[in-house]
């Protein structure tokens, strides 16, 4: 019996050793996600810190010049792609690119909304105002965050007039449709137009709205299920999922699991609005 007690203790000590390290780790990995947390709070709805500009001669122009168009840009964050859109529309689109630039230069405070242990939505106390939306449109935003990891959230705009958009929210609940200001009403957004032709756009829209709908979330949908099935999805998945259907590769970097910011800095999207983000950095990095 004495020659075992010394095993004895030498076992106890190894399982303290473990579960002190254990809980070590665990102490260190919930307090980055803290730490995380806290650092992430300190985004804001970008505004800009120059002079509002007067854009009734540039707008009153029969045909805009490059420097009309930047000029229209650095004001309101729509590029030639929004400017046209809302100039096809004569006076209604002058007047809703008037009302993007008085929301584009006015300051906004960010609410937070936890909803999850280390989980965050920012929204801007004011929304954001969109241009014309149309079919095929997609929108993202990196107003979602896990501690300090910008995940965001994306959708596909399935009914332009009506400005609905189909997307994947969170767990436990099914793809469905929401309006606009599910997103205009966040810290930021952008609204993209994937590179096709537009018959391309409106039949991944049409697939979208009779086909994804009432699908399951999940976040790991790449990952624990084929990127290539629909069994599952989430927010960007669904996205990509549609116009895959269409030959079209929106993921910007080609991983199994497709991101919001994959969306976001995919060589086949074109930008045709940005509102919270920085115009010249737009949405460029994963982490606060």
């Amino acid at each position: 019996m004495k020659k075992e007690k010394p095993i004895k203790r030498k076992g106890v000590r190894i399982l303290a050793a473990v579960c002190g390290g254990f809980l070590g780790a665990a102490f260190l990995l919930v307090s980055a996600l803290q730490i995380g947390l806290w650092v992430s709070d300190g985004i804001e709805c970008w505004h800009p810190d120059y002079e509002k500009a007067d854009l009734s001669a540039a707008l009153a122009q029969e045909t805009l010049s490059e420097s009309d168009y930047e000029l229209l840009y650095r004001q309101t964050g729509l590029t030639r792609l929004g400017i046209d859109r809302a100039l096809a529309r004569g006076a209604a689109g002058i007047a809703r690119i008037e009302a993007i630039q008085d929301r584009f230069f006015t300051e906004s405070t960010t609410v937070r909304d936890p909803f999850a242990p280390w989980t965050c939505t920012d929204h801007a106390d004011q929304p954001g105002v969109n241009i014309f939306l149309e079919e095929g449109d997609v929108i993202v935003t990196s107003s979602t965050h896990i501690s300090c990891f910008r995940v965001g959230h994306a959708g596909i705009v399935v009914d332009g007039r009506r400005e609905r958009i189909l997307q994947a929210k969170n767990y436990g609940e099914p793809s469905s449709e929401t309006g606009a200001d599910y997103f205009t009403d966040r810290v930021n957004f952008m609204i993209l137009r994937p590179k096709a032709e537009q018959e391309v756009l409106e039949q991944a829209a049409v697939y979208a709205e009779e086909n994804l709908k009432g699908i399951p979330y999940s976040a790991f949908a790449g990952i624990f299920t084929a990127k290539d099935s629909i069994q599952k999805t989430q927010c960007a998945h669904l996205v990509w999922y549609a116009y895959r259907q269409f030959g079209l590769d929106l993921d910007g970097n080609g991983g199994a699991l497709v991101l919001p910011f994959d969306l976001a800095n995919s060589s086949q999207m074109e930008l045709v609005q940005v509102f919270g983000f920085d115009p010249d950095r737009l949405w460029d990095r994963l982490f606060y």
